[in-house]
């Protein structure tokens, strides 16, 4: 079975703001705040990436175990879907 590629959605906007990246949904105004883990994902989701890669990324960028990493961007991606900030193409 061949991993899911993993896509930013186009309709959210953001910036960085102290130790926080800022984000608002341009059609519902919604807005949230990525930690520096998240942002770290949604950084490495310019261009579509499995998760594998997304988990290369961080675990280059952060001090962290495979298993630890896989958990938590597994994690994250589901949450990001939930929020529709991300989505398996």
């Amino acid at each position: 079975m061949t991993e899911a590629v993993w896509q930013r959605a186009v309709d959210w906007v953001g910036t960085e703001v102290e130790d926080s990246f800022v984000m608002i949904h341009l059609d519902t105004g919604t807005y949230l705040t990525l930690n520096r883990t998240a942002s770290a994902v949604w950084d490495a989701l310019e261009t579509p990436q499995t998760q594998g890669a997304i988990e290369d990324r961080l675990r280059a960028q952060f001090d962290v175990d495979a298993s630890t990493c896989s958990a938590a961007v597994g994690n994250l991606l589901a949450e990001m879907r939930g929020h529709q900030l991300a989505s398996p193409v």
